[in-house]
């Protein structure tokens, strides 16, 4: 099957593609990228993709140069709505409407995409255990506590798993480290962290060993109330079989077992006391680690989420 990535993102060429037989012939044309209308107008005068798929909000100002492009090619558009449920209104839906088939990881939304008549599967993320697994510590990212997470004002429930799991542990004795995008250091919210605690961006193919190299992994959610949407960070940690302590959501209970797979703190005065806790007990955090790798890789894994909706894929 031939399929046309309209984004190079990591979560599309690391991710998502891995899902995918290596029999399908997959190409990659960034939207984002000037002169991308030449480049995809001449790849579809040779190359019939079965699909276009784009991810999140990536051909949002494109869209209008696009659509007519892939029309005049007959090919059917899938769009990834991973930004679902707090951009449906203003993203999903807009662009769902010019797509031949909507995946979201909210399945609240799917009522949504039904009432409005715009074909939608659920469809969350997942990890590549052939890239998030564990790897060899390194003293660069070695730390007692370690968050990678962009700091966004455009999320408000982000904030409350800020203040859940990182404002606690921010004046406490411990090797902290945050990397991420300079709002950390910059934003409208006045939140700061401490010099020494941002260590900058971290290159995704870092991930791996930044997530081995730490004694606990945090994590956040921009969305709290959903039973089924949670950071794609979750199913990336577990992969790399990291121990990973974030903030209850019903979506990460429904999906996990608390101190099964991961260990959620649903109030400040509770991070701390896991935090103590854990850090004492390494035979705990590498048991929980292993049980949560184990989950990913049975029943969270890109390959997956594509058989459950390759059928799907295949009638476009």
């Amino acid at each position: 099957m031939n399929i046309l990535f309209l984004n190079d993102s990591s979560l599309l060429n690391i991710g998502l593609v891995s899902g995918f037989s290596p029999m399908d012939d997959i190409r990659l044309v960034p939207v984002h990228q000037p002169g991308w209308e030449d480049r995809l107008n001449n790849l579809l005068r040779t190359w019939k993709p079965k699909f276009a798929l784009a991810e999140g909000v990536s051909i949002s100002t494109v869209a209008q140069k696009l659509f007519p492009l892939l029309r005049r090619y007959s090919i059917p558009l899938v769009y990834w709505a991973i930004d679902d449920p707090p951009d449906w209104r203003r993203m999903s839906r807009p662009l769902g409407r010019g797509a031949s088939l909507v995946l979201t990881p909210a399945k609240e939304c799917l009522s949504l995409y039904q009432r409005e008549r715009i074909r939608a599967l659920y469809f969350h993320f997942a990890c590549n255990p052939s890239f998030h697994q564990p790897t060899e510590p390194s003293y660069k990212y070695s730390c007692d506590l370690l968050l990678v997470a962009n700091y966004y004002t455009s999320y408000p429930q982000r904030k409350i798993g800020i203040e859940t799991v990182l404002s606690p542990l921010k004046s406490e004795p411990y090797d902290l480290k945050v990397f991420g995008n300079e709002h950390w250091l910059t934003n409208t919210d006045h939140y700061t962290l401490a010099p020494k605690v941002y260590q900058g961006y971290l290159p995704y193919d870092q991930l791996p060993c930044a997530y081995s190299s730490a004694k606990i992994v945090l994590g956040l959610n921009s969305v709290i109330d959903s039973p089924t949407m949670m950071s794609m960070r979750t199913f990336e940690a577990l992969g790399c079989r990291a121990f990973y302590l974030t903030h209850w959501t019903p979506a990460v209970e429904n999906l996990f077992k608390n101190h099964v797979h991961l260990v959620w703190s649903r109030h400040p005065d509770e991070t701390l006391e896991l935090v103590r806790f854990y850090l004492n007990r390494a035979d705990l955090r590498e048991k929980i680690a292993r049980q949560g790798q184990e989950e990913v890789y049975h029943k969270h894994t890109y390959q997956h989420r594509v058989q459950s909706v390759y059928k799907h894929l295949q009638k476009l």
